[in-house]
């Protein structure tokens, strides 16, 4: 059988969101129309509240139809099933030939959403080192593997640490720490041949931390109401199961990569810890909550306050650098569809606007910085165990990063000319 095609490896990082059950060797065209019958997919979706999961009846059946005429899918037999109460659920399906083919689960659980924060200040997290535990209790070599999110993360990390791995295909999958990417630079350096990301245009996760990939393919879709729905697999397929056109990445990708990485790497550990568990927060809220008109500065704050309740909430400095950097943060995200407006029309004079638009937001940031700056004590002790975080330092590499971002805006205008 020939290797299964980007096409079909996004609908399998679809069909893992679904809490099927089932007998090894049973063959997934019969799993399909076993999901088909009756109202058992209306049972599947409502089994939990899955934000992938709860995806509208009619999407996952014509994912579902989907999956019917890929021949090469037709033939899969599921080899290995793990999901445990946690959220962690990932299968192994083998060809007739004992080709193998491991698809991670995306996060589905408060939990998995906690351990997306951890990957962008640890090493590894529990779930990446549960899925590079799964690839390695299975008998087969040159396996590939995907997943979508978080379950293209997990892919990407057990490509780097394991040999079993011959292909891996990460569908908008985040990228990884720096702590990871110099504990592991030479793993990193021998296998990211066999990585392959491929990403929606204009997906906001992806555009977060370090990325490994050899090789980034950047997908033109329908133009969705909610930024967050570009972080959805299933819009990458147009109606007959196709791979939709390639296109440029998105101009201000590599902008907002650069201009996270650094705002965030900058920061002492424990509040990097507070931000991005705070970012996760916020994305689990918009994705899987659906909460569109919602203020996302205020419940910004809200995670925030949540988070540091009964660890850090004393120390007000920490709280208000925090919640500025979280903001700062969240400015590409406020502008999403601006950015994505420019993107599809090369508007210079809508470009300029957003640009004033991203000053302003900023220097009201800037001028909160400030105000802490002038009320502050110079150093903060957190957690009581005498981590002194230098709150003056903390500003000025803010600002210093801010100075770049607004530069990288300007430098983008001349390209435009």
């Amino acid at each position: 059988m020939s290797e299964l095609n980007y096409e079909e490896l996004i609908l399998l990082d679809n069909f893992i969101y679904l809490r099927w059950e089932s007998e090894k060797n049973a063959l997934i065209i019969d799993i399909v129309n076993e999901i088909l019958k009756d109202n058992n997919l209306d049972k599947l979706i409502n089994k939990e509240e899955n934000c992938i999961v709860k995806m509208p009846a009619e999407e996952w059946i014509d994912t579902l139809e989907k999956m019917k005429i890929k021949p090469n899918l037709k033939n899969l037999k599921l080899h290995n099933l793990k999901s445990t109460n946690d959220g962690f659920r990932a299968a192994c399906f083998i060809d007739d030939e004992l080709n193998a083919t491991v698809v991670f689960r995306g996060s589905s659980s408060k939990e998995e959403w906690d351990d997306n924060g951890k990957g962008a200040y640890e090493y590894d997290t529990k779930d990446q080192e549960k899925a590079l535990f799964y690839i390695n209790s299975l008998e087969f070599d040159n396996i590939t593997v995907t997943g979508h999110s978080k379950g293209g993360n997990k892919a990407q990390y057990v490509a780097v640490l394991s040999t079993k791995i011959k292909r891996c295909i990460s569908i908008n999958g985040q990228g990884f720490s720096n702590e990871f990417i110099k504990k592991y630079s030479e793993d990193i350096e021998n296998n990211k041949y066999k990585i392959i990301c491929i990403n929606c245009k204009y997906d906001y996760v992806n555009c977060l931390l370090n990325t490994i990939a050899n090789q980034s393919y950047y997908i033109s879709t329908e133009l969705q109401i909610n930024p967050f729905f570009y972080h959805k697999c299933n819009i990458l397929l147009d109606k007959h199961g196709n791979l939709r056109k390639e296109s440029k990445r998105a101009f201000f990708s590599k902008i907002i990569n650069d201009f996270s990485k650094s705002l965030i790497s900058d920061l002492p550990k424990e509040l990097r810890i507070l931000v991005m568990e705070g970012l996760m927060s916020i994305i689990e809220a918009f994705l899987c909550r659906n909460l569109i008109n919602e203020n996302i500065i205020k419940i910004a704050g809200g995670s925030l306050i949540i988070l540091m309740y009964g660890k850090y909430f004393k120390y007000k400095e920490a709280f208000a650098i925090s919640y500025s950097v979280l903001e700062m943060i969240l400015v590409p995200l406020l502008l999403w569809k601006d950015f994505i407006d420019i993107d599809e029309t090369h508007s210079k004079e809508k470009y300029k606007e957003l640009q004033r638009k991203i000053i302003s937001m900023e220097n009201n940031v800037l001028n909160k910085l400030g105000i802490i700056s002038d009320k502050a004590e110079i150093f903060t002790k957190i957690k009581n165990n005498n981590n002194l975080i230098d709150n003056n330092r903390i500003i000025k590499n803010i600002q210093n990063t801010l100075d770049k971002f607004t530069k990288s805006l300007y430098d983008e205008e001349l390209n435009m000319q």
